[in-house]
């Protein structure tokens, strides 16, 4: 290690001193056995641009990142057992953890406070579960990229001040702790031991457990993988001689296949403190089997293809009868076309293992699978332990002797003429449907001379089967009767609706049965030429997905009230209710659930309103949600009307609600009806005075209009330049405005800007907004007719404007309502009147004086 001596030196000289002989100690130390590692008190930082802004703080601030023996706190530790190495495992998260996800630019060091960046690795991109090499003194920085919501575990090989390797591992879950390691009270010779590992919690898919063992005391040493299950996880280390003691401890990575390098790859050990978990191989006799049947059958007889599972026993002291089979113990099933000794067959079926039978294990093998050929078989059991010499079973109880443990018989025959020629799954091959729909398979079968006639074969049934899983329609046990339906060529018919017997969500995959008189079951599969016996390759089934269907609007009403009499301009609150199933009544609205409540002053199919108020959700009332609006001060004329209820689930159709006193349901006009409210004008109203002041003197005829006047134009008194009215109002709110009535359809409007003026009567008289209104709109118009272009008319959509210059447009409804007012440049101009209802609009350009009026038809 290099120091810089006059920097050590600024502070107490008799420290200084101390210091510089210790480094240059360290430094020969160093050069000479190429073994020393870095200075425990400088240990090791990664400082970095970690943080926004970028700060390159070394000890970094950051505890993660910062050596324990220069931070308090700092969790980049030395290890020193094993290799020697400092490890620092830290969480990534976009709040709450170490570090925020990105890529950086950062360092190894490890120096004085004098200089903390004396010594550093560097130059190396990370490369995530790789151990990589870091250069000494290197010129660029390392880099990094790590992801929110991981972990991360860095090892750092302590070589000294040389290049060294360091390894980055990845989680998505903190690594977890071990808890557990067993010990076996007993390890007989050339008998695996099992060894349990438990964790303290279940580990994350990167995690991978190890198990490290040697038998010579760490000279050569052997690597397991450890079965994990949840938090626990077991792992057999195989047999070894007598008196062999065996040391091991579990580990945890996320490298796979280790040969190497056990401990830079470690994330978390469980070694016993250090001192690591051992067991003596038993000096006794080795377990052997002592016993070995064939259990059964003692005889068989089957057709050449079909199965015949031989079962067979053995028993190894302490050692079978267990949970799980023992191990090193291999079973076979043996036949020969002649009944001698076992030992001198040469035809073997491995078994696999079947079962604990009291102290034995049972084995199995399907012996009928292996044999061919028609004629009369001898079979016994094989078993063999480990490497130990094979031993074989006979039946009725054990070791094969020829007269009272003998081999079993097994006659096979070949299979007797079918009762079908050919049977399929004709149609359809696929299908897709909504729970309990019908879905009628169809079917066919073939009887030389039988099938194909006026009626169908005798003898014959048929069914179409179902199953979840695509296996062998032979293990299925959902089977609905096919009726006959038709002679197809040499072929009968036969259909069934399974459909309607699948109520659950799923894919579900369908074949046919068929059967004659009581004689073997035939199934059938599907295939693009024509099918035939189901062999699950080129004649497979059909597959059948029952999807739920998509939830829609099953149910909706006017819930209150039913009748009601307001003033005009007052609230009137109106409460509807839908049922969408399994949806609505929930905690929070129906997603993509809309209401409206809608008025007419027609007692008709609310189907054809045109005043629609948009509903809130309000909350939810056992399976409904519930909406309401307040239509009141939307209805500003006095009379009677009528309302009702309207919803739509995302981009379905519109449904209606009406009101009955039993609860309600979709509007039908006779038991579910619309509500009745009557609305009358108030008892008392206040005069209001309205002025328009022209100050261009140009506007000859001054009309007063607004929502008090159902937007009709009401003339005003005239002195010099300024108009006048009085209007008696009820309290609330009004929309007004003025236009010069020069002959036009709506008159030339004086009310700049795109809004209407507003103003409002309280309850007890007292009026504010705007009452009074300067006008400087020019009343001298001249006409552009010629100049100004208009298309198409009528029109659905969409209406354009071509203007000669800059000036504005205005349209009206047929009630002199302003609907539109727009600033616009010269040229081309469209209007969306999509949302418009259909009707005759007034139109309005203007552009300087000039002044253009046209009628549009909305279609």
């Amino acid at each position: 290690m290099k120091k810089n001596l006059p920097s050590l030196l600024k502070g107490s000289l008799l420290i200084g001193l101390l210091h510089s002989v210790l480094f240059l100690a360290l430094a020969f130390s160093t050069n000479t056995l190429k073994a020393q590692t870095i200075y425990e008190p400088e240990g090791l930082n990664m400082p970095g641009a970690w943080t926004t802004p970028v700060a390159w703080t070394n000890p970094p601030a950051n505890k993660a990142l910062a050596s324990a023996t220069q931070v308090t706190g700092g969790r980049v530790t030395k290890i020193a057992t094993g290799t020697t190495r400092w490890q620092t495992i830290f969480s990534v998260a976009a709040t709450g953890g170490d570090l925020v996800g990105g890529t950086y630019p950062w360092l190894f060091t490890s120096g004085p406070a004098t200089n903390y960046y004396q010594n550093k690795w560097s130059g190396t991109k990370v490369i995530m579960n790789t151990l990589q090499n870091f250069t000494l003194q290197a010129a660029n920085n390392d880099s990094i990229t790590i992801v929110n919501n991981k972990w991360y575990t860095m090892n750092w090989e302590d070589k000294g001040y040389v290049n060294t390797r360091a390894i980055f591992m990845e989680t998505s879950a903190q690594p977890v702790e071990f808890s557990t390691v067993s010990v076996p009270a007993t390890v007989n010779p050339n008998t695996a031991a099992t060894i349990t590992v438990t964790t303290a919690a279940a580990k994350c898919p990167e995690e991978i457990i190890y198990l490290l063992y040697t038998k010579d005391s760490w000279t050569t040493s052997s690597i397991l993988l450890v079965t994990m299950t949840g938090a626990t996880g077991t792992v057999d280390i195989p047999g070894q001689v007598a008196g062999t003691i065996v040391s091991y401890y579990a580990f945890s990575s996320t490298v796979a296949s280790l040969t190497a390098n056990y401990d830079l790859c470690t994330i978390k050990k469980m070694n016993n403190g250090g001192l690591n978990y051992s067991y003596t191989v038993t000096g006794g006799a080795a377990p052997s089997i002592t016993w070995a049947n064939l259990q059964s059958p003692a005889t068989g007889a089957i057709t050449t293809g079909q199965s015949l599972n031989v079962l067979g026993q053995a028993t190894i002291p302490g050692t079978t009868g267990q949970a799980t089979a023992a191990p090193g113990l291999k079973e076979w099933v043996g036949y020969s076309t002649t009944n001698t000794n076992p030992n001198t067959w040469t035809n073997w079926v491995q078994g696999t293992y079947h079962a604990a039978a009291g102290t034995n294990d049972e084995f199995t093998a399907d012996l009928g699978a292996a044999i061919a050929a028609t004629g009369t078989y001898y079979y016994a059991t094989r078993f063999q332990y480990n490497s130990e010499a094979f031993v074989y079973g006979g039946y009725n109880g054990g070791f094969w002797n020829g007269t009272t443990n003998i081999n079993g018989v097994l006659t096979v025959t070949a299979p007797p003429v079918p009762d079908f020629g050919w049977v399929n799954l004709q149609y359809p091959d696929t299908g897709t449907i909504a729970p309990s729909q019908p879905f009628t398979v169809y079917a066919q079968d073939y009887i030389q001379g039988a099938t194909g006639q006026v009626t169908p074969a005798a003898g014959v049934q048929s069914w179409i089967g179902y199953s979840t899983t695509n296996t062998n329609p032979d293990t299925w046990t959902n089977w609905v009767p096919a009726t006959y339906n038709a002679p197809a060529g040499n072929n009968d018919e036969y259909k069934a609706n399974i459909g309607a017997q699948i109520a659950t969500p799923g894919t579900y995959y369908f074949a046919s049965r068929f059967q004659k008189n009581t004689g073997n079951y035939y199934y059938g599969g599907y295939s693009a030429t024509g099918g035939g016996f189901w062999n699950g390759t080129t004649n497979t089934s059909g597959t059948l997905h029952v999807v739920a269907p998509a939830p829609t609007i099953t149910w909706a009403d006017l819930m209150s009230p039913p009748s009601d009499t307001i003033l005009v301009h007052a609230d009137f609150q109106v409460y509807s209710q839908a049922l969408i199933p399994g949806i609505t009544g929930q905690s929070t609205p129906a997603a993509g659930l809309v209401g409206w409540i809608g008025y007419s002053t027609t007692d008709t199919d609310p189907a054809t309103w045109t005043n629609w108020v948009p509903a809130s959700y309000y909350s939810a009332s056992g399976n409904n949600d519930i909406f309401n609006a307040n239509i009141g001060p939307q209805i500003p004329t006095a009379g009677i009307y009528y309302y009702a209820s309207r919803f739509k689930l995302n981009s379905g159709a519109y449904v209606y609600g009406g009101y009955s006193s039993s609860g309600g349901g979709f509007w039908n006009g006779t038991t579910n009806i619309s509500g009745k409210l009557t609305i009358n004008n108030p008892a008392t109203s206040f005069p209001v005075l309205f002025t328009v002041i022209d100050a261009t003197q140009h506007n000859s005829n001054i009309k007063f209009e607004g929502t008090m006047t159902n937007w009709a134009p009401v003339a005003m008194t005239n002195n010099s330049s300024t108009w006048t009215t009085t209007i008696d109002l009820a309290p609330g709110t009004y929309e007004w405005g003025a236009i010069n009535d020069n002959g036009t359809p709506n008159g030339l409007w004086l009310i700049a800007g795109t809004s209407n003026l507003s103003m409002s009567v309280s309850a007890t008289g007292v009026v504010s907004g705007t009452v009074s209104y300067t006008t400087l709109i020019d009343g001298i118009a001249d006409n552009i007719s010629a100049a100004v272009k208009i298309y198409p008319n009528p029109t659905a959509f969409s209406l354009n404007i071509e203007m000669p210059q800059q000036g504005s447009i205005r349209m009206f409804d047929i009630y002199g309502k302003q609907i539109i007012h727009q600033e616009c440049g010269s040229g081309k101009q469209t209007l969306d009147l999509s949302s418009y209802s259909p009707g005759t609009y007034n139109l309005e350009i203007r552009s300087g004086n000039a002044v253009k009026h046209q009628s549009i038809i909305k279609k």
